[in-house]
């Protein structure tokens, strides 16, 4: 005999055994079929009726994952189309009222090709099912946000905020108790520009230490983080002078003057801090200044910038120096701008004035260079004696002036006047 048929012969025999085999299994399990006995381990359990016991209050005091070993016996034909991965093994946690450990009992479902009547349940293992229920809790903790990069030259980063500020934890009473805080941590090397974006955060713990907890659960898992970062400037403080009392003003030799502080820092975006080149504090009279004056300034700013450094005043001080001081007395008073219908006398028929000035310039001066005016206009006055602030000029003498400030007392009555 050839290779060819010695082939065949031994193909002829492959197929032979196969079909005696199958013959065989086929007289097994449809005629001789007997009852057998088989285990199956590893069965997981299902829970139902969780959000039942969320309801009361209550919560499983861990993940709960258990399983079931079976020993089942039926005939060969059924047992074969079980496995561990068809069968359904179901625990009720709805009927459970108070916290504590608890045995359920379980049900067991077979595959839709098997029927209860065609087995018998030989033994399971466990018995029931222990679950440990505590109780179940809720509370709002607030977030936090920590910069542990670095900014730009020049820049500044500013406050955390959050959408929304607070997040929910729901857990056990002891677990939920024990989270002081959420923690969000940005990380940006040489920051120039604002970081708006959604990004997790952690549980932080009474301890100061971070909570990993499966258990609990966080409501919402991220939230919307904003972190501003803006330009910063330092800007002068400054004041304007209103020449009088011999010094002409700020250029002036005699005049000192200190400003504190004497800038600020302000933030804001790249545009509206280069409107900021200094921040004029106001005018002072410098004829008001005898020897040393204080005068205290609001800092006014825009709504488009911040005032990094925080304060809100200024303190002016002014001192003037080296030039001499004369008295005068004067009684050239004139009351201008007088009510129509009415008429203004004088009360008070001289005033004795203050003059500063360099020496050279006193030496110049006369009582008749002196003016004392009282401008009615745009006040309301009541009929009878009145006192006003007077405006008293120098006339005709450069480097010297009028100090202090001077009131007159003038009858105002009915009658023609200007």
């Amino acid at each position: 005999m050839d290779k060819s048929g010695k082939t065949a012969n031994k193909a002829l025999y492959i197929v032979l055994s196969i079909v005696v085999a199958c013959a065989l299994w086929l007289y097994v399990r449809n005629v001789d079929n007997p009852d057998r006995k088989i285990s199956i381990s590893n069965i997981p359990v299902t829970f139902t009726g969780e959000d039942v016991l969320n309801s009361n209050g209550l919560m499983l005091s861990r993940e709960a994952k258990a399983s079931i070993s079976l020993e089942v016996q039926g005939k060969w034909s059924v047992l074969s189309h079980l496995r561990r991965d068809n069968i359904t093994v179901t625990a009720d946690l709805s009927r459970i009222v108070a916290e504590g450990s608890h045995n359920l009992a379980y049900d067991i479902s077979w595959p839709g090709t098997v029927s209860n009547s065609n087995l018998s349940v030989l033994d399971r293992d466990p018995f029931y099912i222990q679950v440990e229920v505590s109780r179940c809790t809720t509370k709002a903790v607030d977030i936090r946000g920590v910069f542990t990069g670095s900014v730009a030259k020049g820049y500044q980063a500013g406050e955390f905020s959050f959408q929304p500020a607070a997040i929910e934890i729901s857990g056990e009473e002891a677990a939920v108790g024990r989270v002081a805080f959420a923690q969000v941590t940005v990380n940006r090397k040489e920051l120039s520009e604002s970081v708006r974006e959604d990004m997790s955060y952690v549980l932080i713990g009474q301890d100061g230490e971070v909570i990993e907890d499966k258990s609990l659960t966080v409501t919402p898992a991220t939230v919307n983080v904003s972190l501003p970062v803006v330009m910063v400037k330092e800007v002068p403080l400054t004041v304007d002078f209103t020449p009088g009392g011999g010094v002409i003003g700020e250029e002036d030799k005699h005049l000192e003057c200190e400003i504190e502080p004497s800038s600020i820092v302000l933030s804001g975006s790249e545009d509206d801090l280069a409107a900021y080149t200094a921040i004029n504090l106001g005018a002072i009279e410098l004829s008001k200044v005898v020897g040393t004056g204080t005068f205290t300034f609001p800092i006014p700013l825009g709504q488009d910038v911040e005032n990094v450094s925080g304060v809100e005043e200024a303190t002016v001080k002014v001192t003037v120096r080296g030039l001499e001081t004369i008295t005068l007395e004067t009684s050239n008073i004139e009351i201008v701008n007088v009510p129509k219908g009415y008429t203004a006398t004088p009360v008070t028929q001289s005033i004795k004035v203050q003059v500063r000035g360099t020496e050279e310039a006193l030496e110049r001066v006369l009582p008749q260079y002196i003016q004392v005016v009282v401008d009615l206009k745009e006040l309301s006055l009541p009929k009878g004696q009145n006192i006003q602030t007077a405006k008293v000029n120098l006339n005709g003498v450069t480097y010297a002036g009028v100090i202090g400030e001077y009131k007159v007392s003038f009858l105002l009555t009915e009658g023609s006047g200007g």
